[in-house]
């Protein structure tokens, strides 16, 4: 199981989406899994770009994880000679991709308490500018996404994301900054070269030279965020 982790407007749910499609893991969008709740509380919260009760939250979420754990099991229909049978085939448990839990430092803390923080193998943090920010989240038109929303979750985020993210850390899970700018396929393969590093899916090569070149244009050559090109 990995997180996504990022200001509202960084990509995460785009990526989560991408990253499921590719590799057949499971996608938990946290934020549309409460508003299925149809809890007004709940809803309101989300709407003014507050936390959300930590106690709903951390229950639906620790369902879907459930659920995700087990294996799959799928029956395949055959037939000889005009004669039909199934056959029951039990696959391994998908990946599961958080997007948008923990969302502050008490699902955190639920996390390590309830031993779900022994699940969570990595956590990216998707890197945007503020200004990039602004302009995505002005552009999808979600009925949530009014100016006084959107400072409240920024400004939430900038003040806690930091010290989930260490506490995170201190219990175990790996964590990759990746760079958020750029198209979609751009961002998806650093971040497919991050989970390369941790093992959760076939390594890329990458061509060195033109690694370190396009560090350098970013002025990113002495710093410890990773950036990685697009393949050539």
């Amino acid at each position: 199981m990995i997180t996504l982790f990022g200001a509202p407007g960084a990509g995460k749910s785009v990526q989560g989406e991408l990253l499921a499609k590719k590799y057949g893991w499971k996608w938990i969008d946290v934020r549309s899994v409460l508003l299925n709740m149809h809890d007004p509380e709940i809803t309101l919260a989300l709407t003014r770009g507050i936390s959300v009760d930590d106690k709903k939250a951390a229950a639906a979420v620790q369902g879907i994880i459930s659920r995700a754990k087990q294996p799959r099991t799928q029956r395949l229909w055959s037939t000889i000679n005009g004669a039909s049978f199934f056959q029951l085939r039990t696959e391994a448990p998908r990946e599961v991709i958080l997007d948008g839990f923990p969302f502050d430092h008490n699902q955190v803390k639920w996390m390590i308490d309830n031993g779900t923080i022994k699940d969570l193998k990595g956590a990216i943090v998707l890197q945007v500018p503020r200004g990039q920010i602004w302009q995505r989240l002005v552009a999808r038109k979600r009925v949530d996404d009014t100016r006084a929303a959107i400072e409240r979750r920024e400004d939430y985020y900038d003040r806690t994301a930091t010290g989930m993210i260490r506490t995170l850390s201190m219990n175990g899970v790996l964590i990759g900054y990746v760079n958020g700018v750029g198209s979609e396929q751009d961002v998806l393969e650093r971040i497919e070269e991050v989970l390369g590093d941790w093992g959760l899916v076939p390594k890329k090569k990458y061509d060195k030279i033109a690694l370190d070149s396009a560090k350098a244009k970013a002025g990113l050559l002495d710093s410890n965020m990773k950036l990685y090109p697009t393949r050539q």
